[in-house]
């Protein structure tokens, strides 16, 4: 990644086009008592959507263009699967995004408002994977 705009485009993309943010339009199935762990999926894709405004705020602030992500085809396999199995899928997919948010906060120059605004998505990221674990864990998974 060679300029900051880049940078934060590239998180921009990973928050927008994460398996989380897709979880507004999939329509799961929901056993008994999963009605919490809905509600929680839907607290983190509505705070990445917080992020991506900030980013993109910040984009636009620099001079730069917000590029948005686009969510992968395979997405679209998921709806009307069970909650049990996203979980599981969104454990996974989250650690990968992870590891992009990661090496993105490491490109930015330290001590810098991007990078503040970047290791913020960072924490979040990584507050949402634990969220995510413990789904996982009270489903039995």
């Amino acid at each position: 990644m060679n300029s900051t705009i880049d940078i934060l485009n590239r998180l921009i993309d990973v928050h927008s086009s994460s398996l989380a943010s897709y979880m507004q339009f999939a329509s799961p199935w929901v056993g008994v008592g999963q009605d919490e762990a809905i509600a929680t999926i839907a607290d983190v894709y509505e705070d990445q959507a917080r992020t991506v405004k900030r980013l993109g705020e910040l984009v636009l602030d620099m001079g730069g263009v917000v590029q948005p992500g686009v969510f992968p085809m395979t997405f679209t396999s998921l709806h009307d699967v069970s909650l049990t199995y996203l979980l599981q899928l969104l454990v996974r997919a989250h650690q990968d995004d992870l590891s992009i948010i990661r090496k993105c906060v490491e490109s930015l120059e330290p001590h810098s408002m991007e990078r503040a605004f970047a290791e913020e998505s960072q924490g979040n990221a990584e507050g949402h994977l634990e969220l995510f674990k413990e789904l996982s864990q009270e489903a039995g998974v």
